[in-house]
């Protein structure tokens, strides 16, 4: 009898989470930070976690399992829009943000609104990106670059910040603009990194010929990506296979359209991929990488601790990864940018540890012990 009632109450819930999901709602989320940027990065998290907690208090009184307690943490929420409802410094220094925020869980909603979309870009720091792919034209066998001109294209239309073709193109003949072409992502990171770009989307392109249809040529096109933030080296989203297929009297032609086809198949995943992860991150973390050198062991081993005791605000969980030289690495999940990271950690340091934060690109962050 309980059984059935829990499962009664449990399809209903289910019912109330399926008519709820897909509907904006507004929410009020606080908070606070060293400068106003950090505390309203906070206010956003938590308006996202006071807006979806409504998509989940159905479920959460009626299974009581454990499960519940990380429901929110697997919630993809979107900050569509805010504005600042209330501000103020305290005597520390501190700010303190209040937001009223329209939050959604849906995609969709978050790839169809142009101010969404803007908000999330500016939300992670707007990323410049960069597109090489390399195109293999069989119907005309000569080099072309329709897939990565119909790429830029579609990211420039959607208010991404992209590179100037031009500009990637004139390191052309250089031997990492070859290797990256080949899909080495060392060598893409050099580029991008000459070129101020955070993340670079890495693919190759194949159109080739279906044969005759009466008096049709059958273009076909097939385009694969793996999109990387260079400056962690974090694989963002992969596009394994996207195909297009287009017949025209010109076989030239044919072969453009079906490209063009795949490329616009092949944008709206890496977009729809990439919305998800940087809104989770927004809702979430981020993870930031700290370079600390002139390191030795013993430094090494502390300022993991003292990462980890969480005395920089913002900090969910910090790792050591490696040791080499006198260089540490660690990984770091954040909850907000890492420019707010980088001032917790300039402001603060471990008893018997000396550092200066020396530099900032992106989300890594280098540091330097003082003797």
């Amino acid at each position: 009898m309980l059984k059935t009632l829990y499962k009664t109450v449990g399809v209903l819930s289910l019912l109330v989470l399926t008519v709820l999901q897909g509907q904006s709602l507004t929410a009020s989320g606080t908070g606070y930070g060293l400068t106003k940027d950090a505390a309203t990065e906070q206010a956003k998290r938590d308006a996202v976690e006071q807006g979806l907690g409504a998509y989940m208090t159905s479920t959460t009184t009626v299974t009581a399992t454990s499960i519940e307690d990380n429901i929110y943490s697997k919630a993809q929420g979107f900050v569509k829009s805010f504005k600042v409802t209330k501000e103020s410094q305290g005597p520390d220094g501190n700010w303190e943000i209040t937001i009223e925020a329209e939050v959604t869980d849906m995609i969709d909603q978050v790839m169809a609104d142009e101010a969404a979309l803007q908000t999330l870009l500016n939300a992670m720091n707007r990323p410049r990106i960069i597109f090489m792919v390399r195109e293999e034209n069989l119907i005309d066998n000569t080099p072309t670059d329709f897939a990565e001109t119909k790429l830029l294209a579609m990211f420039y239309e959607k208010g991404f910040d992209v590179v100037d073709r031009q500009l990637v193109q004139a390191l052309k003949g250089d031997a990492d603009y070859s290797q990256a072409l080949a899909g080495n992502v060392a060598a893409a990171a050099k580029i991008a990194s000459q070129l101020g770009a955070e993340v670079i989307v890495i693919g190759t392109a194949k159109i080739s010929s279906g044969g005759k249809i009466y008096n049709m040529t059958s273009g076909q096109a097939d385009l694969n990506a793996k999109i990387i933030r260079t400056d962690t080296g974090e694989i963002l989203a992969v596009v394994p296979q996207a195909r297009g297929k287009k017949p025209h009297i010109s076989p030239s032609t044919a072969g453009v359209n079906a490209v063009n086809q795949a490329a616009e198949v092949l944008g709206k995943r890496i977009i729809s991929q990439l919305v998800i992860k940087w809104s989770t991150q927004q809702s979430n973390f981020i993870k930031v990488f700290i370079v600390l050198k002139g390191a030795d062991f013993m430094s090494y081993m502390t300022f993991e601790s003292f990462l980890k005791a969480q005395t920089v605000s913002g900090i969910r969980n910090a790792y050591a990864k490696s040791l080499n030289d006198g260089v540490a690495e660690y990984e770091v999940e954040f909850e907000g940018k890492s420019q707010a990271l980088a001032m917790g950690l300039a402001q603060t340091s471990p008893d018997g540890l000396n550092f200066k934060v020396t530099g900032l690109t992106g989300n890594r962050i280098t540091a330097e012990v003082v003797q």
